[in-house]
């Protein structure tokens, strides 16, 4: 799930940082990165799509499915297919622990896409899709402890992968976390720009080296954790090659972390 955030950027040095809740608190209902994406109806989604298998991956899997989806015409040049988040409403008010899933078209049947539950066929017809009132009821009955709110298509156009970008490899995995977010990197790079971060935060009583994932998205910078989820900014004119952005994610994400500067690939002599 994503939290977004406001931000107002200063010229000089300075940044001004105001977390506003809209969706959820930044993690997702795929704890364990497990998925039961093998299950699938015959005219579903491509057999060809491989998951990206990592922790708190709703919403950088609905993007990565997305990205396939279109980059490989898998509905025709007219295909259609869209994020679709939301959050689970609290009986405090808070909201958290939403969900993220794609919503697309094949044929003339709407089907979606969950890396929890595989693939499924939608009853809406294709000239409903829009209508969330009619598309989610059947997604939702998949989340009967949720209490879904602030539920939204995310839009965003097609982005391309740089042409200089860093090259990131599994083998510099050196954690479960690093290897999380090189994971995501990877595999989102090669439809968008990314870039991955490192820094120091407490976790467990102690601090320790974490890792992170930031990714343009639509109007949005993102920050993928496996701990946290993701979290989004307005984006800046620089994109992802922000570090004060990247700093400001991450410190959305882990208010005491320090220490944070871009992952060095050309550094990493560890394999897994």
């Amino acid at each position: 799930m994503t939290i977004v955030l406001s931000m107002r950027f200063m010229k000089p040095t300075g940044l001004c940082l105001t977390a506003i809740a809209l969706a959820g608190l930044g993690g997702c209902s795929s704890p364990s990165g497990k998925s039961n994406y093998q299950i699938q109806e015959t005219g579903s989604a491509p057999r060809s799509y491989r998951p990206l298998l990592v922790k708190n991956s709703c919403f950088v899997e609905a993007v990565h499915f997305c990205d396939f989806y279109l980059v490989r015409q898998v509905g025709g040049v007219e295909g259609w297919a869209k994020v679709l988040e939301w959050g689970s409403l609290q009986k405090d008010s808070t909201i958290r622990g939403g969900h993220a899933v794609t919503v697309y078209q094949l044929g003339n049947k709407l089907w979606v896409y969950d890396i929890n539950n595989g693939f499924l066929s939608l009853s809406p017809p294709v000239d409903k899709k829009l209508d969330l009132t009619l598309v989610t009821p059947q997604i939702f009955k998949r989340y009967p402890g949720m209490n879904p709110t602030n539920v939204c298509y995310v839009d965003a156009l097609p982005q391309f992968p740089e042409k200089n970008a860093p090259v990131y490899t599994l083998k510099a995995a050196t954690t479960q976390e690093l290897h999380d977010a090189l994971e995501v990197a990877i595999e989102l790079g090669r439809f968008r720009p990314v870039r991955v971060v490192e820094f120091i935060a407490p976790l467990d009583s102690y601090l320790r080296p974490c890792a992170a994932t930031i990714f343009k998205y639509g109007d949005k910078i993102c920050i993928y954790s496996p701990l946290a989820g993701t979290r989004a900014l307005p984006a800046p004119q620089e994109g992802v090659d922000n570090l004060m952005v990247a700093q400001a994610l991450v410190l959305s994400a882990y208010p005491d972390a320090k220490d944070v500067k871009w992952f060095q690939p050309a550094k990493a002599t560890v394999i897994r």
